[in-house]
């Protein structure tokens, strides 16, 4: 549950997450995850952190709205396999880096682990919600996404322009990385928490089910009840607690963890911030 504060609450927290919600055509759970205050006063600058789920299906105008809102780099945090079988459609088009991993890596599997556990599933509302609890405490260290977020963090505090990170859906490996990214700027825990569950909302999850459904029965060739992906396509702030806790447990401390596994030293760290926060 977000905590209410001297700042105003949930309520406040809810209508800041949708002011900085981007209108798409056909990108789902599009938004700006700066302009949030910090702790220390500053304030994450507009236009330059951007989050979003997978480009499958963008359309010219959203192609041509990445140009507008500047961004010159985007973090593409899904599985070689998911790229392959829902490739962005603006990729040879724009001019865009994209920080990515095109093949998996040796003795890495050829299929994303989450494609894996659903295909042994039982598509039970608690089977879903069981695993994502449990994956959670493991993808802070599964080896691709270290070396993708290792990546980001890097061009965060080199490169110019807007960056966007995204994954699948946008809820989950971006969801993290984004609340790495927002401890790193000293952004209040109860913003990072509303900004997570922001996707709640703006991933247009009662418009999409059906979409998804369709899609996932063929892909597994199985009914699923609508429950069971409610329970899927949902965050929750104890996943989230997971992650924190299995970097606890490993790294001691986030800032360990940042430091350690993933390079933001304190150089790193006063570089991100002189950029981003104003």
């Amino acid at each position: 549950m977000i905590e209410s504060d001297a700042r105003g609450g949930a309520a406040a927290a809810a209508e800041a997450g949708w002011r900085r919600v981007v209108a798409m055509e056909r990108i789902n759970n599009f938004r700006d995850y700066g302009d949030l205050p910090t702790r220390g006063g500053g304030r994450v600058r507009k236009g330059l952190l951007f989050r979003s789920a997978h480009h499958a299906r963008a359309s010219a105008a959203d192609a041509a709205r990445l140009t507008e809102l500047g961004i010159t780099t985007v973090t593409d945090l899904r599985h070689p396999g998911e790229q392959a079988e829902q490739p962005s459609t603006w990729r040879g088009s724009l001019v865009i880096e994209v920080i990515e991993e095109a093949a998996p890596a040796d003795g890495e599997p050829a299929v994303a682990p989450h494609n894996a556990a659903l295909a042994n599933s039982d598509f039970s509302a608690d089977a879903m919600a069981a695993y994502l609890q449990g994956h959670y405490g493991t993808m802070p260290f599964d080896p691709r996404h270290v070396r993708l977020w290792r990546r980001y963090f890097a061009a965060l505090a080199e490169r110019e322009g807007g960056m966007l990170i995204h994954c699948a859906a946008g809820k989950d490996r971006t969801g993290i990385l984004a609340w790495l990214t927002h401890h790193v700027l000293d952004v209040h825990p109860d913003d990072r928490l509303a900004d997570y569950l922001m996707s709640n909302e703006a991933a247009a999850i009662a418009e999409r089910l059906p979409m998804v459904q369709r899609r996932l029965e063929q892909l597994y060739a199985r009914s699923i009840a609508p429950e069971a992906l409610l329970a899927m396509l949902t965050v929750r702030p104890e996943f989230m607690d997971n992650a924190l806790r299995a970097i606890g447990e490993h790294s001691g401390s986030v800032d360990a963890y940042l430091e350690a596994v993933l390079g933001v030293d304190a150089a790193r760290r006063e570089a991100i911030r002189a950029r981003l926060i104003g």
